[in-house]
């Protein structure tokens, strides 16, 4: 009963055998076997199953409460034998990412969370923000790094990690100002203007940017990744509106950027969906990921 206590709590979080046996890197028919072998010990049916879901009977949810507690103690019972050197790993989280953990410092801790957390794994996969959100709201990702600045103020746990702003990109010839200087983009109308492509925040980062200053064009180009701009700049010139932390221009020499007075602030953070009155604890292990950074945070080891 007990060996399949992460199989049961798949199952009644995601309420599909085969998104279920999906997060938890099992086939489905394996993970039907448990949970039948677990209601044969019981001697109680725990999912009324059907073609496509499978919800909690009464009795389920009774035994979801039980099976919370016993994986909560089985969690500290291996942190308190990790100084033993026994830290087998029963915990998968996935994590899905904007482009950014290098340019922002997350990369960082994340490593020293799975350093700290040894029976955690951690799966990173890579996407824009809007596939993102879609991905953590059908619960096929545990968190999402990504930026915060137009999520709604419920639904979602945020621990706010890095702080930036949106600067002008071009070329070095187009103003006789030192990197970094900044710019009164008022008094610069500028004919060609590239960003991310349109269902990215960074594009409507970049409206907010140009909508202060009663910019009324249309924005030029757009492009899936930032890398792909700079070589447009060099080429057909005009300028790129992007988060400063995207303006690693080493490989570009030609170019530089420009802070903007008045700038568009953006933040990003570490996201998980709130959880739900029916299963409060239902997300306890990604709580345990959101914790360690609230902590790294205090102690400053997070870029702000």
């Amino acid at each position: 009963m007990i060996r399949w206590i992460d199989d049961f709590l798949a199952l009644a979080e995601h309420k599909s055998f085969s998104t279920a046996a999906d997060s938890i890197y099992i086939s489905q028919s394996a993970l039907s076997k448990h949970i039948k072998a677990i209601e044969n010990e019981l001697g109680v049916v725990l999912f009324v199953r059907s073609n496509t879901k499978a919800e909690l009977t009464e009795a389920g949810k009774i035994y979801l409460e039980y099976a919370l507690n016993i994986r909560n103690f089985s969690h500290e019972l291996r942190l308190k034998l990790n100084k033993f050197g026994i830290s087998p790993c029963i915990y998968r989280l996935s994590i899905g990412t904007i482009p950014c953990l290098a340019e922002s410092g997350i990369m960082e801790p994340l490593l020293d969370f799975q350093e700290t957390y040894t029976n955690y794994s951690i799966q990173i996969t890579e996407s824009d923000q809007s596939f993102l959100m879609k991905q953590l709201a059908q619960k096929e990702i545990d968190a999402a790094i990504c930026r915060t600045d137009l999520l709604p103020e419920k639904g979602y746990d945020i621990v706010p990690l890095v702080t930036d702003e949106m600067v002008l990109i071009c070329n070095k010839d187009t103003f006789p100002f030192e990197q970094g200087s900044e710019i009164d983009l008022a008094g610069f109308k500028p004919d060609h203007v590239y960003t991310i492509s349109k269902n990215s925040d960074i594009y409507r980062l970049a409206k907010m940017q140009l909508d202060r200053i009663g910019y009324n064009k249309e924005i030029t180009g757009t492009v899936p990744r930032h890398m792909m701009i700079f070589p447009i700049l060099i080429q057909k010139g005009g300028c790129a509106l992007l988060p400063k932390q995207l303006a690693n221009l080493y490989m570009f020499p030609q170019l530089t950027y420009y802070r903007i007075r008045d700038a568009v602030k953006t933040s990003i953070g570490l996201v998980k969906l709130s959880a739900n009155d029916d299963n409060p604890q239902l997300y306890e292990k990604t709580n345990v990921l959101l914790d360690f950074f609230k902590q790294m945070k205090e102690n400053k080891k997070v870029m702000m």
